[in-house]
């Protein structure tokens, strides 16, 4: 049983706003697949999605990859209508996209979820745990730098573009003291994750939640794995052919972050496919960082989860002083087939193919890749629950509400 003494006070609002890669999508994806037994102990996981994405990037303002433009505010008023109207003793929003409000956005965040209820909760991990997958995103995201490159840039320049765009949200102690201003230190509740117990992090939340222990139960995520150095570079030089045509953002994104990232990713990297390193120059330099974060959380006053020490980690011996990017030198046809096969799924042209081979003809509409693995009864509800919360104009835009790529 989780203990009570250790729960957040009933009506709470708690708001979990990442970081990206701090183990925000184990916990959404376990709090989406649990929600029902989550509700049956008084607790409500807002939104209808794995996460509230589209209600952060339209409170923030942030432009969304699929169409070049901040979603309507209105999804961010259709949560707070839900969560006003929650009956249960707490609830849970989560997003990694809040991370990146300002301080008048985050004021405001905090006051349109009543400053007197809310609580902030901001999950951490080391830096130098953090640069390979944020690189990899970036690809996934269009990047074409190569992984030396950008750690240059972002480590040792970040003034850079590349630098402002990775520290604007992982600078972790300038992101706890925003919200600490908008919040109060109290209300304010840092969680360092614990490498080598990936479930800790669940328990952590079923502790704040008052949810019985177990309750939250982890979920095989596979478009969440880290790429292998092959698949990655594959997607990365794509990247360079395709910008080099003058092609738009939004349709790299339905491409690759809603098609083929997603296909390669599903399969199982044999064991002695190389995976992407940091080498050692890098990981010291995190280090440092990793440092002077700690030490300036350590004064901000908030509840600390965890050992602020772990934010800086050991350089293992032997570690390369190189990535090994430029190793890879051709791409597998398994891997380049892949990623075919992923824009093929994504551009909706084959809904209707599934089958036509042996005589069987199926729909001719599309819809984004990852609906494939909805229910029609879990789609019926999400449209229903459309209707209720704001009008029947809203289902137009219900095949256009997937999750943004992970930043």
């Amino acid at each position: 049983m989780s203990d009570a003494r250790n729960s957040l006070p009933e009506r709470t609002r708690l708001l979990h706003i990442g970081p990206p890669k701090t183990g925000t999508s184990a916990l959404q994806s376990a709090c989406h697949a649990c929600r029902k037994l989550m509700r049956e102990q008084g607790v409500r996981y807002a939104g209808g999605a794995k996460q509230a994405s589209t209600a952060a990037y339209a409170v923030t303002r942030r432009v969304h990859p699929s169409t070049g433009k901040p979603p309507s505010i209105r999804h961010w008023n259709s949560l707070l209508r839900e969560v006003r109207g929650a009956r249960e003793s707490r609830v849970l929003i989560s997003s990694e996209f809040f991370a990146g409000a300002s301080d008048e956005q985050a004021a405001k965040i905090v006051r349109d979820l009543d400053a007197a209820r809310v609580h902030i909760a901001i999950t951490l991990r080391p830096l130098a745990k953090i640069l390979a997958s944020r690189w990899q995103q970036n690809v996934q995201e269009g990047a074409r730098i190569r992984y030396e490159e950008w750690l240059h840039a972002v480590l040792d320049t970040p003034e850079s573009d590349h630098g402002k765009r990775f520290w604007s949200r992982q600078r972790h102690d300038a992101l706890v003291k925003r919200w600490v201003q908008a919040a109060g230190a109290d209300r304010v509740t840092v969680v360092i994750v614990d490498e080598s117990d990936h479930d800790a992090l669940l328990r952590n939340f079923e502790g704040f939640l008052g949810l019985t222990s177990g309750t939250l139960l982890p979920q095989r995520d596979a478009s969440n794995r880290s790429m292998t150095l092959e698949e990655i570079e594959a997607v990365r030089t794509f990247n360079e052919q395709y910008f080099a045509e003058h092609f738009s953002k939004a349709l790299h994104y339905k491409l690759m972050a809603r098609g083929a990232a997603l296909h390669l990713k599903s399969r199982t990297p044999l064991s002695a496919e190389a995976r992407l390193v940091t080498p050692t120059w890098a990981i010291q330099k995190a280090n440092e960082y990793g440092s002077e974060v700690a030490e300036s959380i350590k004064h901000l006053g908030v509840n600390v989860v965890g050992d602020l020490g772990a934010l800086v980690v050991p350089v293992a011996p032997g570690a390369p002083e190189v990535s090994g990017t430029e190793s890879v030198k051709e791409i597998s046809p398994e891997v380049a087939a892949r990623m075919a096969m992923g824009m093929l799924l994504a551009s909706g042209r084959a809904r209707g193919e599934r089958g036509a081979g042996k005589g069987r003809v199926g729909p001719t509409w599309s819809e984004p890749q990852e609906l494939f693995r909805v229910s029609t009864l879990e789609l019926i509800g999400a449209i229903l629950r459309r209707i209720w919360a704001g009008g029947a104009e809203k289902i137009a835009g219900l095949f256009e509400r997937h999750e943004p790529p992970r930043r």
